[in-house]
């Protein structure tokens, strides 16, 4: 296992250059990766069945030059070495082609080029329509110069089985291969991007302190209450909550205290929100509660909770402990007040609040 790693990691090993097409080298050297043992079988078995000097030259030539190709992954950029392998498998599956005939089916390595050179991310679209404009020429050219039916094998002979089943069934291993690259760098692609929205989503609905949501977010939550109250016909509560003397905190312990008070916060509103209501960071030290289903009465009890849930923990901040109060101003939504109003109640009954002494909920 530890000698299997060690060998796939040499085979997936990055170019050190950051701007170069890491996926195209890897897909490169997986293909020629099987491309070499079956040139260098193939030699030795055109030696062995004595099928002439020229197909042995051509394997052991494919077999060499695809190594030097692979050697060359690890020092090159990924454009050279697929000019490099477009050029040197069109000729050598050329010579082949013309060798054996077109029934020995070696022309078919010509469109693993074409899928290859279609991925690249470095060429330009008229550059790959050049380049497979070529490899098209090439391959009427290797249609004209090989006829159809002359072959240096015998047919139906266990030779002419051996190679054009090894060439088909190698030609699917190389298809199978470039379409798992595809499907992996697709998948890949599309988990990076639907990460990437859900951080977007996230930044953009969430308060990065507390984690909470925010003010935007939560607006659009109470529209869409709004909404489904109207339709459904519940009441629902509005609240405010603000830290008492937050300033005074940050004056004495300093602003990450208060930042870690508000976090800490943050986390007990969660908990105890959960399956009751909705809390957002409104801004600075207030907090805005939304509790569906609820009248103002109902609402009050909770938000009492909430308060000497609060009122009973101790923070410790750098091992300095920290006692914080809260204050709340709640008031029901009617469709007639509307949003915007209740809020405005709400904010009204929570200054009553800080007049009255703090640490309280009015409503």
């Amino acid at each position: 296992m530890g000698l299997f790693n060690r060998l796939l990691g040499f085979l997936n090993k990055e170019s050190r250059n950051e701007d170069e097409a890491n996926g195209l080298l890897l897909l490169i050297r997986r293909v020629i990766m099987v491309m070499m043992p079956f040139y260098l079988v193939m030699g030795i078995y055109s030696a062995v069945i004595h099928l002439g000097l020229k197909p042995c030259l051509i394997f052991f030539a494919g077999f060499v030059i695809y190594a030097g190709i692979f050697a060359e992954s690890y020092t090159r950029n990924s454009k050279i070495c697929l000019t490099y392998l477009i050029i040197s498998a069109t000729i050598i599956t050329g010579f082949l082609t013309v060798v054996f005939g077109w029934r020995a089916s070696f022309q078919n390595f010509i469109y693993i080029n074409f899928l290859i050179l279609w991925y690249d991310p470095t060429s330009g679209r008229r550059e790959k329509i050049l380049s497979s404009m070529a490899m098209g020429m090439a391959i009427c050219l290797i249609s004209y110069l090989t006829p159809f039916g002359a072959s240096i094998l015998v047919p139906n002979t266990p030779p002419h089985f051996f190679i054009v089943y090894t060439n088909i069934i190698l030609f699917s291993v190389c298809l199978a291969i470039v379409a798992y690259h595809f499907c992996n760098q697709y998948i890949e692609s599309e988990y990076r991007l639907r990460e990437y929205n859900r951080k977007l989503k996230e930044m953009s609905e969430t308060d990065p302190l507390t984690g909470l949501m925010n003010r935007r977010f939560m607006q659009d939550e109470l529209e869409e209450m709004r909404r489904e109250s109207k339709s459904e016909k519940y009441l629902f509560c509005i609240a405010i909550g603000d830290i008492d003397f937050f300033k005074k905190i940050n004056d004495t312990y300093g602003h990450d205290a208060g930042d870690f008070i508000l976090s800490e916060i943050a986390g007990i509103f969660k908990e105890y929100m959960k399956g009751t209501g909705y809390v957002a960071r409104w801004g600075g030290e207030e907090f805005l509660f939304v509790l569906p289903r609820v009248n103002g009465d109902e609402g009050l009890k909770i938000l009492d909770g909430l308060r000497r849930t609060i009122e009973q923990k101790e923070f410790s901040f750098e091992g300095t402990p920290i006692k914080v109060t809260m204050t709340f101003g709640i008031d029901e939504y009617s469709e007639i007040s509307g949003i915007e109003r209740t809020i405005a109640e709400a904010d009204k009954k929570l200054y009553i609040g800080k007049q009255s002494g703090r640490n309280r909920v009015i409503f």
